[in-house]
């Protein structure tokens, strides 16, 4: 059986981006800057991972977050392609079908403060 599940908690670089298409379809970007488990001896590593968001509920609950803000978010890996003809570029991105602010401020802070200033918003149907 075939399963792409994603779920990512991290903070916010900068403040989600919400563009439309043009059918009208409202979408919101942003990255994502996880932390990854310490190993001995190294320093702390993170990734930084693109997010995208389609349904209307969540890209309405994303242009609520700030930079800094700690948040989780669930959805779907996805490749995808840009470019022209004779110079095409892939890459992967979160397609995001729920999303919810776990605090506000950097990760020692949420955790001191054990903040959920939002609940988790599903796709619609």
């Amino acid at each position: 059986m075939d399963r792409n599940e994603v779920v990512l908690a991290g903070r916010l670089p900068e403040a989600v981006q919400v563009r439309s298409l043009q059918s009208g379809t409202r979408f919101g970007t942003w990255r994502l800057v996880v932390r990854r488990r310490q190993q001995q001896g190294r320093g702390i590593r993170v990734d930084t991972i693109p997010c995208v968001a389609f349904e209307p509920g969540v890209v309405e609950t994303v242009t609520g977050w700030s930079p800094d803000d700690m948040v989780e978010v669930v959805g779907s890996l996805r490749r995808r392609w840009w470019g022209k003809d004779g110079a095409k570029a892939s890459g992967y991105e979160v397609e995001v079908r729920s999303a919810s602010r776990l605090g506000h401020g950097p990760p020692e802070v949420c955790a001191q403060h054990g903040s959920a200033s939002a609940d988790p918003v599903p796709a619609r149907s």
